[in-house]
């Protein structure tokens, strides 16, 4: 007598299967479906006829190099970090985030992955700061002490140009060698900065006309 396979099993190999964890597997593999060219090629044939050649190149740069990755969270995640662009990795991740759309609302994918994915974290850019080398080629050429002042006052402490800009004798304190600004910190510029204060106030007082109490 042959026994008959229960219903909801099939045979695959040689250990039986339900046919929910074929479908399962199934579903599975639509979602980890591989970028590849000819999807690249139809999402960029997609476009509307008035974008531009520029629009279409950066398109290019960002997804030419995305191919074989699969089309998953984790795929798009693992991309983004082999990049080395800084904050222009933000700009992948938009161009991918507008493919992953497309191919959802076009059924070429089951599920849009992109929704998965956090944008990449765009860093502070630091502007480059001048040496002390040069630091002191721009004071060579100024033409008065008060710019070498200035100047050394903004290097040494940091200063943005509009707090040196609001500084007072009065916010010196010259026996700790500090500045007030939001807080107190030590500038190496201050003896300088107070030679010229003193400077300043002896030639102020000189050329007061005589008879101004002010």
């Amino acid at each position: 007598m042959v026994e008959s396979l229960p219903s909801k099993q099939v045979v695959a190999g040689s250990s039986p299967v339900s046919r929910s964890t074929l479908q399962a597997q199934n579903s599975c593999e639509q979602f980890t479906k591989k970028f590849t060219k000819e999807l690249l090629d139809s999402f960029l044939n997609s476009r509307a006829t008035g974008t531009s050649p520029k629009t279409i190149a950066v398109y290019h740069l960002a997804l030419d190099r995305f191919i074989g990755y699969p089309l998953t969270p984790e795929g798009i995640n693992s991309y983004l970090n082999s990049l080395t662009c800084g904050n222009a990795k933000h700009n992948y991740f938009r161009c991918i985030r507008t493919l992953c759309r497309w191919l959802y609302q076009n059924d070429y994918i089951a599920s849009n992955p992109i929704e998965k994915v956090s944008p990449p974290r765009r860093q502070k850019k630091l502007l480059p700061a001048i040496s002390k080398e040069q630091l002191g080629i721009l004071v060579s050429h100024c033409i008065s002490e008060r710019d070498k002042v200035t100047l050394n006052l903004l290097w040494y402490s940091g200063m943005r140009l509009s707090e040196a800009a609001g500084v007072k004798a009065a916010d010196f304190n010259w026996n700790e060698g500090t500045v007030i600004l939001l807080a107190k910190g030590e500038i190496k510029g201050v003896k300088l900065a107070r030679d010229w204060v003193v400077l300043e106030l002896n030639y102020r007082r000189k050329r007061k006309p005589k008879g101004d109490k002010k």
